[in-house]
């Protein structure tokens, strides 16, 4: 018990570590609470203009929903947790490299992976605030009514995709010690699952081949979800379907991810350029 709470404690002091270089830094802070609204408008402005106005009867036959923008605005919203993923966790190392205290951090009393937990927690805690901020804001403005009946299954199903995207982020948080040049491979998986996710569009517009590509995504799982919960989206899979596949996807990313991670740091480690920019 005292060692879990001494872990706990390490996560917490990355945590509270990140948050005072974030706050030092004001104007970015608050930047990034109004920087995916800028992103999340073409994805508005091309449905409107493909549709001829916010509601489709296409899309309903399809989904259920005819509602663009609130369809939208929910896959966009969940997507923001990969982000975190693929960039937040990468780039945390890189930023200690970058600083020459990533040598300082590894020395602490707690095995490697406490740091990218903390990381992970950061993460987690700054990608809800923003989420919480958007979604206030967006549904105020555009008028969108969400079910709130399901919101308990819902929290669920974005922690176990959340955690599963986090195995993603150890990985790519490893290879940054052994590759540097994590972005390379951060870009390519970022870019290939926004395109795979059915954010924007149904499960059922993709192609064959990659349709099977998604299903083994937690993004798919985690967007399908909550728009199910939230806006009654009609999906091939009850909810204990969705729920078991996100705990097995959670299982494998996660002992992926760790592998890597401790593989690269033992390669880092022998080569002697842990540290090093």
């Amino acid at each position: 018990m005292k060692r879990v709470i001494h872990y706990l404690r390490a996560i917490n002091a990355e945590n509270m570590k990140e948050w005072r270089i974030e706050l030092k830094y004001k104007p970015d802070f608050f930047r990034q609470f109004f920087a995916p609204f800028v992103y999340l408008l073409p994805y508005f402005l091309y449905g409107v203009a493909l549709l001829g106005g916010r509601f489709s009867e296409h899309l309903q036959s399809i989904t259920g929903v005819a509602d663009m923008i609130a369809y939208t605005f929910i896959g966009y919203l969940i997507m923001g947790f990969l982000n975190t993923a693929c960039w937040a966790m990468g780039w945390s190392l890189r930023k200690e490299q970058w600083y020459g205290t990533l040598d300082t951090v590894f020395a602490a009393p707690v095995p490697r992976w406490v740091y990218v937990a903390g990381m992970a927690f950061h993460s987690t805690l700054h990608q809800g605030l923003i989420m919480v901020f958007q979604a206030v804001i967006i549904s105020v403005f555009f008028a969108i009514a969400f079910k709130t009946t399901g919101i308990g299954v819902v929290l669920v199903i974005v922690a176990l995709m959340v955690v599963g995207l986090y195995g993603l982020g150890v990985l790519i948080a490893g290879l940054t010690i052994g590759l540097k040049q994590w972005w390379v491979i951060s870009e390519a998986l970022n870019t290939l699952m926004v395109v795979v996710t059915p954010i924007a569009y149904p499960l059922a517009v993709l192609p064959v081949f990659i349709r099977k590509i998604s299903l083994v995504l937690p993004t798919t799982y985690g967007v399908m979800g909550v728009r199910h919960l939230l806006l009654g989206e009609q999906i091939g899979y009850d909810l204990t379907t969705i729920l078991f596949r996100l705990a097995v996807i959670l299982i494998v990313w996660v002992t992926i991810g760790m592998g890597v991670f401790m593989m690269m740091d033992r390669y880092g480690r022998k080569k002697g350029f842990v540290s090093l920019y």
